[in-house]
């Protein structure tokens, strides 16, 4: 059963794609933070920059917009039809509906939830982005430049019109006006059928808890993705690409090695697939599978991959397996990845995973006392430290620190800040009095 959850607070607007009760797809729009993404600006060339044929453009926003040359369009009466309708009867059926229903000045791009929809669908559809179009023209006339002409819909209704397909059963949601608000959205652009697909959840439990869609979003922030084959992913992300390894972990088969292998790499690219989707990572991502000798072997498991990838929304493109038995793809970027909204660089490591130790922080404090003795009117020096580095200064240093600064005629006075805890070991401070 495919599923969507949404769930609303005065806060944010969360939504959640289940395919077979797993967590594929996750939508989350805050509402302090304003979406400039499908809004619509009149604007004013700021700055040209020939050489990288591309312009930035004032549209009333604190950063300006940057547009290239080849984003540039003019209007034209072309049709185009989403990549991802496979079947020529059913895009010859749509170029042929759309042909007869579209204004003659006006173009058309059919999304793949046009499939099997029928005519009515997109005389309403077609009639109520004609009438928005005309209306944004009007605003243009009348507005000053960084004006915005068109806010795209929120996040519910974003989710109803891009997600909410055929292959959905179930649309839940635990907010009643949200709930009426999708029914008639579904009434104005859709038939009946979907409109007894959306349930309203009513609960003392949340609907995410309900659903498992908790869980599952905190596994979603791990590097370490296990298998049920019991092999493992390690997911990480550096500037310049996405990196996912395949290890077989605990899967130690039950025939040969190569089975094992082939069996933990076939897994592994389904799993890729939907971790792709839901954490929404995006640019070149390096797959490292785990080696494999046959090459039939290797065109299965790229072949499985292809397949799970269909399912995605946001365009992709496997290139090939390297000679380093690496595959190489790229992902559309759209939108901000997972880890964004839930995650933050570590204020000690800048985001690293790497802190310094204590030994080199002591050698940095030792330097600062150095100097700090130099000055004869200093009379006391006071360090204050986390209670791990306090425990260490105190059992190897403090004896030659104390007697250092005793030469000099200094009092030193050691002190823990609880409220920095174990773990912010570079957190230190050093107070001077006369």
């Amino acid at each position: 059963m495919n599923q969507i959850i949404i769930s609303i607070s005065d806060f944010e607007e969360k939504a959640a794609l289940l395919e077979g009760e797993k967590l594929t797809e996750f939508f989350i729009q805050r509402n302090e933070q304003n979406r400039i993404n499908g809004n619509i600006y009149k604007a004013r060339v700021a700055n040209v920059l020939p050489g990288m044929e591309s312009a930035f453009l004032d549209i009333g926003l604190e950063k300006n917009a940057f547009l290239h040359i080849r984003d540039l369009r003019e209007f034209e009466g072309h049709i185009a039809i989403s990549q991802k309708i496979k079947e020529p009867e059913e895009r010859e059926r749509l170029e042929t509906t759309i042909n007869k229903i579209k204004p003659d000045e006006m173009g058309v791009i059919i999304r793949t939830a046009a499939k099997d929809k029928n005519n009515l669908h997109f005389e309403k559809e077609i009639e109520y982005l004609a009438k928005k179009w005309i209306k944004i023209e009007n605003n243009f006339k009348k507005s000053s430049v960084g004006e915005t002409l068109y806010q795209d819909n929120d996040l519910v209704t974003r989710t109803v019109r891009d997600v909410f397909s055929n292959q959905i059963d179930e649309l839940i949601i635990d907010d009643e006006d949200k709930y009426w608000e999708i029914v008639d959205y579904i009434k104005a652009f859709s038939d009946n059928t979907f409109k007894t697909k959306v349930k309203l959840f009513q609960s003392s439990l949340h609907i995410f808890d309900h659903y498992n869609v908790t869980k599952e979003l905190e596994t979603a922030l791990n590097e370490k993705v296990w298998l049920d084959c019991g092999g493992y992913l390690i997911i990480q992300k550096t500037e310049a690409l996405i990196s996912i390894d395949v290890n077989t972990g605990r899967n130690t088969g039950i025939l040969n090695l190569e089975d094992t292998v082939v069996e933990t790499n076939i897994e592994a690219a389904i799993e890729i697939a939907r971790q792709l989707r839901l954490r929404n990572l995006s640019g070149i991502i390096i797959i490292d599978f785990i080696d494999m000798k046959v090459e039939k072997d290797k065109l299965k498991v790229v072949e499985v991959l292809g397949e799970s990838l269909k399912k995605d929304r946001i365009k992709n493109n496997i290139i090939h397996f390297t000679d380093l038995g690496l595959v190489e793809m790229t992902r559309k970027r759209q939108g901000s990845p997972l880890a964004k909204y839930y995650q933050r660089s570590c204020p000690c490591c800048g985001g690293t995973g790497i802190v310094k130790s204590k030994e080199s922080i002591i050698l940095d404090i030792m330097r600062e006392i150095r100097e700090i003795a130099e000055d004869k009117d200093i009379k006391l020096i006071r360090l204050t430290t986390s209670i791990e580095l306090y425990d260490f200064i105190f059992e190897a240093y403090i004896e030659f620190i104390t007697g250092y600064l005793k030469l000099r005629n200094k009092e030193f006075v050691l002190k823990k800040n609880k409220k920095n805890g174990k773990n912010n070991n570079g957190n230190y401070e050093i107070v001077m009095e006369m």
